[in-house]
């Protein structure tokens, strides 16, 4: 899939083609392409049936007998409540003047534990427009799933609203927008600005393992590690018109296809390909970089 890149300016070339690659129509294939690369096995074999085996009727009607009673106890056992202790996760969106504190206490849990579901500290500041996850536990009453049948494909049901979710933040990677609302990926200084034509980002220093998170909404295009310049990266596509790009990460939390929420912590911040523990973070519109400042808040602390 991926070329020499001991040759710079085949490199360029490649990275070029990649961008332009995400800003078309065949993004998913591309990338979904790209992450399967050296994963694949080949199909186990079918287990073939055996002609010399043979069905007496009274055999047969035995295990007739047997898959009724089996089937009859399904039934039964899926008819019986149960009683079950289920995750909640749901998502706040920090408003203006908003502190972690705040929104512990308005919501009834810790600073610690807020803190901890968002990767972040618990004398982190949070900015007006980024997401936080709560976590809830619920207790609840259910009616007892039947075994699924062989052979079914039918996988479990989404909750409604990470379903609903999901929806909402779909439909807003298809549409084309003018602009994009984001939140600084990273708490940290920047050590290298944007300059057109020479750099490709910004890149925000840290410690190793520091959260990096995602700058708005939007969909995983791409998780991996296919090309050497970038390391660990990671693009998240927002709207038609613009992509966001998170590299030299130490370790990756989402993966090619994954909807992530303004404020998710995504990555862990290293220096994969680098010469020192930062994010280069990236805004793409079109495919081309443009400089990051103008859709950020004022500064990392907001």
């Amino acid at each position: 899939m991926f070329e020499d890149r001991s040759d710079p300016r085949a490199n360029s070339l490649l990275t070029r083609r990649l961008w332009q690659r995400l800003a078309g129509l065949g993004l998913a294939a591309l990338l979904g392409a790209c992450a399967n690369v050296g994963e694949q096995q080949p199909a186990p074999a079918q287990p073939q049936p055996d002609p010399s085996a043979a069905v007496s009727p009274a055999s047969g009607a035995a295990a007739t007998a047997t898959a009724t009673n089996a089937a009859a106890s399904q039934q039964q056992a899926a008819s019986t409540p149960v009683t079950r202790v289920v995750t909640k996760t749901t998502w706040v969106r920090v408003r203006r003047g908003d502190s972690l504190l705040r929104i512990a206490s308005s919501h009834k849990v810790s600073v610690k534990d807020l803190a901890a579901w968002n990767g972040i500290k618990p004398t982190s500041h949070v900015r007006a427009g980024q997401s936080l996850k709560l976590v809830s536990k619920q207790t609840i009453t259910v009616q007892a799933a039947a075994p699924a049948q062989a052979g079914s494909t039918n996988a479990a049901a989404s909750p409604a609203a990470d379903a609903a979710e999901g929806r909402e933040v779909a439909a807003e990677v298809k549409r084309h927008a003018r602009s994009v609302a984001l939140v600084w990926p990273a708490q940290g200084r920047v050590v290298e600005p944007f300059e057109p034509g020479t750099t490709r980002g910004i890149e925000i220093a840290g410690k190793a393992g520091d959260p990096v998170i995602a700058a708005a909404d939007g969909k995983v295009m791409y998780a991996g590690t296919g090309l050497n310049e970038y390391g660990s990266l990671i693009i998240v596509q927002h709207n038609k018109d613009f992509l966001t790009a998170y590299s030299h990460n130490r370790r990756l939390l989402v993966k090619t296809g994954d909807m992530v929420h303004q404020g998710q912590q995504i990555a862990e911040m290293g220096s994969e390909n680098n010469d020192r523990v930062a994010v280069l973070f990236e805004v793409r519109r079109d495919g081309k970089p443009v400089d990051p400042m103008p859709y950020l808040p004022t500064s990392p602390q907001g």
